[in-house]
């Protein structure tokens, strides 16, 4: 177990000097082990540090957050920042209660095919899919009787 003095906490977790005896003073953090300049931060600090700014990202209160960590030992925050940071958002209810997950948002393209046929494709789509897209607009093309290389078009 790793052991820090609050300017490697610090420059760790992005956390400034003053918000972490902040933390400290409203119960997000356990105090610190020793005082004064003898005073040695752990890593359930620096975790804690860590899924504090994603909790509030994420629209929690700091009464909320107190809540939700005070029930939570070092594992349990270790596996609540590997939720967090998952590809897909996480977010919590108002209440401070189970994560829960939600769509992260799209960037889609839209082809008209025809009056009233449309396909939406994801733009981040990879290559691959692209590809068969390019090659179903293709196809498209010879069923509908149109140009459809260019996104919102197609018709001329």
């Amino acid at each position: 177990m790793a052991d820090y003095d609050i300017g490697e906490l610090s420059e760790l977790s992005g956390v400034t000097r003053r918000n972490i005896h902040f933390y400290v003073q409203q119960g997000l953090l356990p105090p610190a082990e020793g005082a004064g300049l003898g005073a040695r931060y752990s890593d359930a600090h620096l975790l804690r540090l860590k899924a504090i700014p994603l909790l509030r990202a994420r629209g929690m209160r700091l009464d909320q957050i107190r809540a939700r960590l005070s029930k939570l030992k070092t594992p349990g925050v270790e596996a609540m920042l590997a939720e967090l940071s998952r590809p897909e958002a996480a977010v919590a209810d108002a209440d401070g209660g189970p994560l829960v997950s939600v769509p992260q948002a799209l960037t889609l393209t839209r082809y008209q095919l025809a009056p009233g046929v449309e396909l939406t494709v994801d733009a981040g789509a990879g290559h691959r899919t692209m590809a068969r897209v390019a090659e179903l607009l293709r196809a498209c093309g010879h069923i509908f009787g149109g140009d459809y290389g260019r996104p919102d078009g197609g018709e001329r």
